[in-house]
């Protein structure tokens, strides 16, 4: 798993990747509260990681498109 400092250098593929094990754990998982929790403040920074890559994604796609008209 990774911690904040790495998240932030995580590839797209890499954060969702760990974001779909964590998931994988909490709705499998036999893990305490405490766990749980940390596993969820985790899911949650990547969650975050991959929306700030796709919406950095779109603004390149949207600048590219105006570029070609």
């Amino acid at each position: 798993m990774t911690d904040e400092k790495q998240t932030g250098l995580l590839d797209f593929e890499a954060a969702l990747a760990d974001l779909e094990s964590i998931v994988d754990k909490l709705e499998h998982g036999q893990l305490t509260l405490d766990e749980s929790l940390k596993l969820y403040k985790q899911g949650e920074m990547l969650s975050q990681r991959c929306k700030d890559l796709l919406d950095k994604a779109e603004s390149q796609i949207g600048i590219q498109t105006e570029n070609n008209d």
